[in-house]
């Protein structure tokens, strides 16, 4: 029965994903409850990926190290370097250009891996380049912050790095026991929709968590609302664009994986990070960038099959 329930939720995963931000918002106490559990939810949206992944197609990945360096180049350093170039002599707010581009600079978002999985495309892929990416990004995000934008972080490189390496090593560490001792391979390809759809609620919680406090900001300035969430919109699927083009020598479902962590970055890790010393403006950027990434695979889930069928 429950294995069933979760089946279904996994079967309208990218809906009720896309919910989550409008009842998060139309319910403050459900998002302020929620706050507490972005971590956990994380942690939980991670280890159910790394029980669906195929290792063996992981190795191969961690074998190719020039199409990771490839991937590692257009992620951190071409993506910024672009948006910056883009935006720059566009007269908008200095809070938003700093968001866009403090987006396009920031690694890829570990739900990222979930959305793979549900979207149907390569989540081994996008493991590995989450791994990569986490290992680099200490060095690239401080300095093209300070380079571009001349905004200083205030984070040293070990603290993000133990940041983002406890991202990875945790789920890894619950997901090896699991697959070790507590569950046989064939009983988890058995139930391998029931795990999506607990990656599914858990999305939904991290949605429900991070949307706190915004109905206080939209009531105030809704203008500038609107103009991040439209600047928020395009910056994720143009990034996803270029990313998936420059990569369709490898393959167009490996292509779509790399167009989604291009576009689909962490910007939670820059809200931690900058909390207590960023403008308003730019912490609603790091929130509201994060809206594309659940509404948007309500369409790509269609557009993904179709051109993978193609």
């Amino acid at each position: 029965m429950i294995r069933s329930a979760l089946e279904r939720v996994a079967a309208m995963g990218t809906w009720l994903m896309a919910s989550a931000f409008v009842i998060g918002y139309l319910l403050p106490p459900l998002a302020a409850a929620c706050r507490e559990f972005i971590l956990p939810a994380i942690i939980v949206i991670l280890t159910v990926a790394m029980l669906r992944l195929d290792v063996a197609r992981l190795r191969g990945y961690i074998r190719r190290p020039g199409a990771m360096a490839l991937i590692v180049l257009v992620n951190l350093i071409a993506a910024p370097v672009l948006m910056w170039v883009l935006l720059t002599p566009i007269d908008i707010p200095d809070e938003l250009r700093q968001g866009m581009v403090l987006l396009a600079a920031a690694p890829m978002v570990s739900s990222a891996i979930a959305f793979a999985t549900i979207l149907e495309l390569d989540s081994a892929l996008a493991v590995a380049v989450m791994v990569t990416t986490y290992a680099i990004v200490p060095i690239t995000l401080p300095a093209l912050s300070l380079w571009l934008l001349g905004l200083d972080l205030g984070v040293g490189f070990f603290d993000l790095f133990s940041r983002l390496f406890a991202t990875i090593a945790i789920p890894a560490g619950i997901a090896f026991a699991i697959r070790r001792w507590v569950i046989k391979p064939e009983i988890m390809l058995k139930n391998a929709r029931a795990l999506d759809g607990i990656s599914v609620l858990f999305v939904m919680v991290f949605g429900f968590g991070i949307i706190h406090g915004l109905p206080d900001f939209v009531a105030a300035r809704p203008d500038y609302v609107v103009l991040v969430l439209a600047a928020s919109f395009a910056a994720n699927i143009g990034l996803q664009i270029v990313g998936a083009a420059l990569f369709l020598w490898m393959g167009r479902r490996e292509a779509l994986t790399v167009g989604l962590v291009t576009g689909n970055t962490n910007l939670g890790l820059l809200m931690v990070t900058l909390a207590d010393r960023a403008p308003p403006e730019l912490l609603v950027c790091f929130v509201l960038g994060q809206i594309p990434m659940y509404f948007l695979p309500v369409v790509a889930l269609p557009v993904y099959r179709r051109l993978m069928r193609a």
